[in-house]
């Protein structure tokens, strides 16, 4: 599987500092939390300061690599907290409804139609971003899904990415998707990498 490390940069007002502050806080002394799984502690005071995360964040433990990938990760999609950000960067289309269960909801799955048909996973560009609605009517970002249709993948094992295998879901046309879920918006208390969310909810969908 190619991993890409590149994203093109969007800046704007508010999401900028952020960002900037989130770079001072990467550079400070203070150690980073590299077992708890999601972002490390920096991360997390700085997703607490934009509205998205408490600070517990998430609690299961990771591979060091991947507790800076989800790092990554993380900073890389501060800009998408503002939806519009993300409809401008190339996040345009909305496949299908507001998803939720009784275990709890994904949201509005919002493509970049170039990185899903491209068959690669790249860190920093997934395939959907997910987004419920709030009682404004505004869009909240919740986290990102990567995906792989399976009439792109051909080898005999799952693909796997972030030290997890993607799970296949034969329900999405034409052929199904391998796909991994990652909350790195909205804490999951279930984990990280789970597929439904008991924190989002679609009670104020109206996209139909």
């Amino acid at each position: 599987m190619k991993l890409h490390s590149l994203i093109h940069p969007i800046s704007i007002p508010g999401v900028l500092t952020a960002v900037v502050f989130a770079t001072c806080l990467l550079a400070s002394p203070v150690q980073a939390q590299t077992g708890p799984e999601g972002p490390s502690e920096r991360i997390c005071r700085l997703l607490t300061m934009l509205g998205g995360a408490p600070p517990a964040c998430q609690q299961d433990a990771v591979d060091p690599e991947v507790a800076e990938q989800i790092d990554a990760l993380t900073l890389s999609v501060l800009p998408f907290f503002n939806y519009d950000v993300a409809v401008a960067a190339g996040w345009d289309t909305i496949l299908g409804e507001c998803v939720e269960s009784p275990a709890g909801g994904m949201g509005y799955h919002v493509h970049n139609m170039d990185q899903y048909a491209n068959g690669y996973l790249n860190l920093l560009r997934p395939e959907v971003l997910l987004y419920a609605p709030t009682e404004d009517g505004s869009m909240r970002f919740h986290g990102v899904e990567y995906i792989i249709p399976a009439e792109l993948w051909t080898e005999p094992n799952p693909p796997n990415f972030l030290g997890r295998d993607l799970h296949f879901n034969p329900s999405v046309p034409p052929n199904g998707i391998w796909a991994l879920h990652v909350w790195v918006g909205t804490p999951n208390p279930e984990g990280l990498f789970e597929d439904w969310n008991p924190e989002v909810s679609c009670e104020f969908a109206t996209i139909e």
